[in-house]
């Protein structure tokens, strides 16, 4: 929980300092569903997901600058009779990202960059929890279509996948590496005329 505290703070640290400097961009986050590799995640390795992208750049630049973070909700399920599983992963990046402004409200984009993630998974037991988690680097890449409706709100599909971690849970060696999709709800700024 720290770390995604930190992280956290980390984002929005970037965010309102290069923001406001800055002529344009998109905050948009994202809802959805992350599948994980079953070797390492099973029986949690399907996880649903929140995070928020951030784009930012000067309207001459051919590529925005790009910051987000994603956490997976955690997911549960039963273990035996008496214990519960939990896993999830977080994860802190930044990137690129190019916005193509079409003559009408659709925005293709596509994105990417690195990435820091920490995993975690937590068995509940009568006896007491078992609990490992552990960090790892990795590379995102997104890419999907917002919307815009109005002058600033953004409706969309993003579809991720996050690759090259690598971790150790229990003494097994595996990865966070995941294929993601979600639904866009933000808005961008300057407003659209």
């Amino acid at each position: 929980m720290k770390r995604i505290v930190r992280w956290t703070m980390v984002a929005v640290a970037m965010t309102s300092i290069a923001g406001p400097a800055l002529a344009g961009g998109n905050a948009n986050f994202v809802l959805g569903g992350r599948g994980l590799d079953k070797d390492t995640w099973e029986p949690v390795n399907g996880q649903a997901v929140v995070g928020v992208a951030v784009d930012f750049g000067k309207k001459d630049w051919p590529i925005h600058l790009e910051t987000g973070i994603q956490v997976s909700v955690g997911a549960e399920e039963d273990f035996f009779v008496t214990s519960d599983v939990y896993g999830s992963v977080a994860e802190l990046d930044f990137g690129v990202n190019k916005t193509w402004e079409t003559k009408g409200p659709a925005r293709p984009y596509i994105g990417g960059g690195l990435a820091t993630v920490g995993a975690a998974y937590t068995i509940e037991a009568p006896l007491g929890d078992i609990e490992e988690d552990d960090d790892s680097g990795g590379a995102y890449f997104h890419g999907g279509v917002f919307w815009r409706i109005g002058q600033r709100f953004n409706i969309g599909i993003d579809g991720r996948f996050l690759v090259g971690t690598k971790i150790t849970l229990f003494g097994e060696e595996g990865d966070a590496d995941y294929v993601q999709l979600g639904m866009v709800l933000g808005w961008g700024w300057p407003a659209s005329k």
